[in-house]
């Protein structure tokens, strides 16, 4: 930079722009020292004076006076830890991924571990021209370790038609140990007749209700966190497969409920045919792992088995054949599938700023960002892994719980820097 002291002391940048057409405070700016408060307070100056303009507006702003050493990140620090800033563009709070559920990666029994979700509503064809279409909803159940997939058409919304969605799920596919669902206040934001049945879920009666029958079947209901609908990211995949499928096929037209019934149960073979692996090189791999091996031995769309009847072999000899499969079927599930599970690029770093007493905005999609609604973090919720992604919220109509991927990190005083530390969330130009 070659500086020198102008005439009045000033320490100034030499630069090689002498013969620049430029104003002199543009050819020589005054260096400022890079961790007094003093260069802090210049930089928010300008950030004030440009009307809180972007980051490469503000430096070259700046430069045409002064000349702040490690100047973009000094720049970042201010525009991040600006509130207005924050407020017009909020940052939703991330934490490092966590481990899978032990009932994802614990070899069971299929759907022993049953997450359920609603889809819809799917419009039916009337059985008299002249009504008005019926409506019908899409159950769907998927299993953890083996991601099968069970669809059941529920025709209406009432709790009574839900617990027999349920009880024929129980008399296919056998009784779960635990069922996991979405909390009912995440249908708010979606349509009226899914944010009625869960809403239902909440009411005490109902609650009964279901908890009777669960507890009656020896079922154990687990409930996400409310506005968390990536806490069941497996369901909600599932949906969104299903309601592909649906789709693609009906388009607009509208099938009778027993054409209905029949779609859904050729989707629902279509998922549970899907290879939970990519296929490889070899030549001699022409079978992929799907989930219909895990539930009948095979895939549901494969050739029919050889005639075996002039075969001599005993029953038990076949026994042992079908279990040695079986077991196979789950070698690979151990030692292909979960080293797929083991992949993820979102290696997201440890948030340790979640903590009580922290100011946050609170995300709200039918809000404009500029008025969604402050909130004070009341306590927090650690997983077992004892990182936070639940939090309970203190605001102006009381205390809630949101997952942290709604709440918006405010800059606290300590994360200014200061005179000692220098500009802490900022780096070299």
């Amino acid at each position: 930079m070659s500086p020198f002291f102008d005439p009045e002391g000033v320490l100034r940048v030499g630069g090689r722009l002498n013969f620049a057409l430029l104003p002199y405070q543009a050819k020589h700016p005054a260096l400022l020292p890079t961790k007094h408060p003093f260069t802090r307070l210049i930089v928010e100056h300008f950030h004030r004076k440009l009307l809180h303009g972007g980051g490469r507006q503000l430096l070259t702003a700046i430069r045409e006076e002064f000349w702040p050493p490690r100047g973009r990140k000094l720049v970042q620090s201010v525009v991040r830890n600006c509130f207005r800033c924050i407020r017009l563009n909020p940052v939703p709070a991330q934490q490092q991924i966590g481990q899978l559920p032990a009932q994802r990666v614990i070899p069971s029994r299929p759907f022993s571990v049953t997450g359920i979700d609603y889809a819809g509503p799917l419009y039916l064809r009337p059985i008299h021209k002249r009504a008005a279409p019926a409506k019908a909803y899409l159950c769907l159940f998927v299993c953890f370790s083996t991601k099968a997939v069970h669809l059941e058409l529920v025709g209406d919304l009432s709790t009574q038609a839900f617990l027999c969605s349920l009880r024929r799920f129980i008399s296919r596919r056998g009784r779960p140990a635990h069922i996991h669902t979405d909390n009912g206040k995440n249908f708010e934001g979606a349509k009226n007749e899914l944010a009625e049945l869960f809403s239902r879920f909440q009411d005490q009666s109902q609650q009964n209700e279901i908890a009777t029958f669960c507890s009656d079947e020896g079922i154990t209901w687990h409930l996400t966190p409310p506005k968390a609908p990536h806490f069941g990211g497996l369901w909600e995949a599932a949906v969104k497969v299903a309601k592909k499928h649906l789709y693609r096929q009906l388009g607009s037209s509208r099938l009778s409920f027993e054409d209905m019934c029949t779609i859904l149960m050729q989707i629902e073979a279509i998922m549970n045919s899907r290879p939970l692996l990519p296929m490889t090189e070899d030549p001699n791999d022409l079978a992929a792992l799907t989930p219909a091996h895990f539930l009948i031995g095979s895939s549901l769309h494969a050739l029919p088995d050889p005639d075996v009847r002039s075969i001599p072999t005993s029953r038990l000899q076949h026994h042992q054949q079908l279990q040695q499969h079986v077991q196979q079927f789950w070698t690979r599930w151990r030692q292909e599938y979960l080293q797929e599970l083991q992949k993820d690029t979102r290696l997201w770093q440890r948030n340790e700023q979640i903590v009580p007493g922290r100011m946050v905005i609170l995300v709200d999609e039918m809000q404009p960002t500029i008025r969604w609604p402050l909130a004070r973090i009341e306590s927090v919720l650690p997983g077992n892994d004892h990182l936070v992604r639940v939090v309970t919220l203190r605001t102006t109509r009381g205390i809630i719980t949101r997952p942290i991927t709604k709440i918006c990190l405010l800059p606290s005083s300590s994360m200014v820097p200061n005179a000692e530390d220098g500009p802490a969330s900022s780096g070299g130009a």
